[in-house]
């Protein structure tokens, strides 16, 4: 399985990494567990995670997009895809794909069919957005599904879909629940939008046009027989495309690795996981690998901006 700048091979059983048990980062325990994370950081394990902390709330928000047209097929334009709502784009350039290994994701990931009640806040940065998105989703043992977004010209708009409707859904490009990140493609929806890694140490004011020579992915954390490639933490979580933007000591530290991503109307976006907890908290723990409690996570900010 390619890595984005590096090609790490992942074997579809991964081995459970670092000494002694992992404890999940929704726990609101410290562990010096954790293990070699995917695409070149390592694993999330310890206390510092998703669980507790307020989220997002209050402000502007931009739910209330459209809706899923009742969970009807790929496809077809109508409902919430088609580059319909604010800002949707142009159509799409490829033809939606079925999603393989549906019932093992649905039951080896706790995708659901509770809408998410979580907010996404946009603010401009000049030409660049600024998206804070709740992602806690009930903590450790999931009550609502992923946030559902895509990238529209105002702002990261929210997807009216659950979890279980975005495996037939065209509509959103990329969906967030405590540290997963999820885009629309391969086994997590039937869209295309894919994912490169940039160079390490490439900052996101350098990127102003799509680089030279990206490898793309799409996600494929499910092998051909339908077993999980996890993400290498310990944890259980699917080795997505976009996981490299986490490492772990005993907190959720950001790698400041910068992506770009094609979605399915040709559009490219760059984009940068900021902080996975709130500002303050998000400094304590890149500085010192960890974090004072209640650590606020999965209360992500994303920087990102459309490419010429």
């Amino acid at each position: 399985m390619k890595r984005f700048g590096f090609c790490v091979v992942l074997a579809a059983a991964v081995a459970a990494c670092g000494p002694g048990p992992v404890t999940p980062p929704d726990s609101g325990m410290t562990t010096a567990g954790g293990g070699s994370g995917s695409g070149g950081g390592t694993g999330v394990g310890g206390g510092t995670g998703v669980g507790g902390g307020t989220g997002t709330g209050g402000g502007t928000s931009t739910g209330g997009g459209t809706g899923t047209g009742g969970g009807t097929g790929t496809g077809g334009g109508s409902g919430v895809g088609g580059g319909s709502g604010t800002g949707g784009g142009s159509a799409m350039k490829c033809a939606a794909t079925a999603v393989t290994c549906s019932d093992k994701q649905i039951t080896g990931l706790d995708l659901l069919t509770v809408l998410s009640t979580k907010a996404i806040l946009n603010t401009t940065l000049g030409t660049t957005w600024e998206s804070k998105i709740d992602a806690t989703g009930g903590g450790l043992t999931p009550t609502e599904s992923y946030v559902y977004a895509r990238f529209t010209a105002t702002g990261l708009e929210k997807v009216l879909i659950h979890d279980e409707q975005s495996l037939t859904s065209t509509a959103w490009d990329i969906a967030f629940r405590r540290y997963v990140i999820r885009i629309n493609s391969g086994v997590s929806g039937p869209s295309c939008v894919q994912a490169a890694r940039t160079a390490p140490g490439t900052t996101y004011a350098s990127v102003t046009t799509t680089p030279p020579g990206l490898t793309y992915r799409i996600e494929e954390y499910y092998t051909a027989t339908c077993d999980l490639i996890t993400d290498g933490s310990g944890l259980g979580g699917p080795g997505a495309a976009l996981a490299s933007y986490w490492t772990y000591q005993a907190c959720v530290s950001m790698t400041k690795n910068v992506y770009v991503l094609k979605l399915a109307d040709a559009r490219t976006v760059k984009l940068e996981v900021k902080s996975y907890y709130p500002t303050a908290n998000q400094l304590i723990c890149d500085m010192t690998g960890s974090v004072p409690p209640p650590s606020g996570g999965a209360n992500f900010t994303l920087n990102w901006e459309f490419l010429p």
